[in-house]
């Protein structure tokens, strides 16, 4: 097998636990609440990050700490705290399959209007294009995908949802000067860490009382978003960065909502009806024409 063909198959992967964790969000919030489940998941991805950081490069890291460090937090407090609480939030109420798609779907679409007002890009006719067919695709999924009543509390996790890849894409933003100046991998250790300092003061009795009750499925979730969805994914899309262009690793992500519907519709029983898969193409669509290189 070729190199090339490894890291094809490696990114493919990726998606493909990325499309996952909306169902292990989705089962683990019947048990655990948003911040309690933010908590359980990045506390031991952030031993796991520093184990592997700091033993090979703890002198660019803590100069980084040192220089950068309200930067990190920042970045931890919207691109993990942020982003994961308002996720399974909206995971509370919504299918995690409408989730895979609005999520990941949304996150280009946020960042191009985050860059039109904060980088003073300049929009073109192709990206509004885009943008108006994402928000099309968008108003079918939410209007009649979900094969029930809209009512404002059904509006209002989808609304709580879509602050997830709001704070992604400020994530993206606000961190690009970082990621200019430091190794990526080492921002993202370096924000996931940073992330854990304020959600060690949210751990309060309640969880304590809830670990040893927990059934063995949340503990083998909470362990798949930890470890899986996000250091090993992060570490070899990083990897795949050193080997590919980053459209061409980026354009894998368009992978995370077919896997993420198919899967809960397989796991969860999830119905897909013919507005989801009308919409999901129409949003995608536009998704793709943001994304397309001139």
């Amino acid at each position: 097998m070729t190199a090339q063909k490894k890291t094809y198959l490696a990114l493919v992967l990726i998606t493909i636990l990325w499309g996952n964790s909306f169902i292990a969000i989705k089962h683990a919030v019947r048990f655990l609440t948003p911040v309690e489940l933010t908590i359980l998941r990045f506390i031991p991805a952030a031993i796991a990050f520093a184990a592997l950081l700091l033993p090979t490069r703890w002198a660019s890291f803590w100069a980084m700490v040192r220089k950068d460090w309200p930067g990190l937090i920042f970045l931890g407090l919207t691109g993990f705290v942020g982003y994961n609480i308002a996720l399974m939030t909206g995971e509370q109420r919504i299918a995690a399959g409408t989730a895979s798609l609005i999520v990941p779907s949304l996150n280009p679409v946020l960042i191009f209007i985050l860059s039109i007002i904060f980088l003073k890009e300049r929009p073109t006719l192709k990206k509004v294009t885009g943008l108006i067919l994402a928000s099309i695709g968008l108003y079918i999924i939410v209007r009649y995908a979900g094969g029930e009543r809209i009512v404002f509390s059904y509006l209002l996790y989808v609304f709580v949802t879509m602050l997830a890849p709001l704070c992604f894409a400020t994530y993206t933003i606000l961190g690009k000067p970082l990621v200019a100046k430091y190794p990526p991998l080492q921002v993202t250790g370096g924000a996931t860490i940073a992330a854990v300092i304020p959600l060690l003061f949210l751990i309060d009795g309640d969880l304590v009382a809830k670990l040893p009750t927990l059934p063995a499925t949340v503990w083998l979730s909470i362990a798949f978003l930890s470890f899986l969805c996000t250091v090993f994914a992060f570490v070899v899309w990083f990897w795949a960065l050193q080997k590919m262009e980053a459209t061409q690793v980026g354009s894998f992500t368009y992978l995370v909502p077919l896997f993420g519907v198919s899967f809960s519709q397989v796991i969860l029983d999830e119905s897909i009806t013919l507005a989801l898969l009308i919409g999901g193409a129409i949003l995608l669509s536009g998704v793709y024409i943001i994304n397309r290189p001139r």
